[in-house]
């Protein structure tokens, strides 16, 4: 039994970029999703026992109880051997640290908050009210921005260069929820190097075996 434990929603892009970090490291860990609050829903006492502030991913090792997604990350890097999940030159990591903070309280608003998850939601005839319609269009636009300014720096391979590291893991699950919205592939297609990056992440074994299963649902919508 793995002294690691991960606990979140299999469908949280977040919980998966933690899950991702710790395929890539190589480490054994258990996932558990047991006595975790639907989205929504008030978080439960077994998460806030692990968070007081109910949110979910929490990372376990041994006695230690760990929340927030870029600290997992940056902890399950520094104390578990295998390879770096982050770059070693100081300027790389100085960007390493921007585009996390950007993935973070940016691009998970934009996307997964303010995009995403209201389309997930919304019935058919809520999705063709003009109102809505209108609020989608605007956050597409915002989104389509954020794209373009990602698109330059993923011209190197991945956001830090040619290796896969920490902001990657946060971004490309992000993105594929976004290219299983409406518009979403129309989006990634005005930012090829995104797109590109999106199609590697997909062939790796971490994206395989994290993959969110998307409903059938959400599928046929996009």
């Amino acid at each position: 039994m793995s002294d690691v434990t991960i606990i979140g929603m299999p469908r949280s892009s977040l919980t998966r970029t933690v899950r991702i970090a710790c395929l890539e490291k190589e480490i054994a860990f258990e996932f558990s999703s047991r006595n975790v609050q639907l989205p929504g829903q008030p978080a439960t006492p077994e998460v806030l026992h692990s968070n007081p502030f109910g949110k979910v991913p929490v990372l376990k090792h041994g006695s230690f109880i760990l929340y927030e997604t870029s600290a997992i990350c940056r902890y399950v890097d520094d104390n578990f051997p295998g390879p770096l999940l982050r770059p070693v030159d100081a300027s790389k990591v100085a960007r390493m640290n921007q585009w996390i903070s950007l993935a973070m309280t940016r691009l998970d608003q934009n996307i997964i908050r303010n995009f995403v998850i209201p389309m997930v939601l919304t019935d058919d005839a809520q999705r063709h009210d003009p109102g809505f319609a209108n609020q989608m269009n605007r956050m597409a636009d915002i989104i389509r921005h954020d794209l373009s300014v990602l698109d330059a720096p993923y011209a190197d391979g991945w956001i830090c260069g040619d290796r896969f590291t920490i902001p990657d893991m946060m971004i490309m699950p992000m993105i594929h929820y976004l290219h299983a919205m409406p518009g979403g592939p129309g989006m990634l297609a005005d930012a090829p190097n995104v797109e590109d990056a999106f199609t590697r992440f997909k062939a790796r074994s971490s994206a395989a075996q994290t993959d969110p299963l998307l409903p059938e649902k959400l599928l046929k919508s996009a």
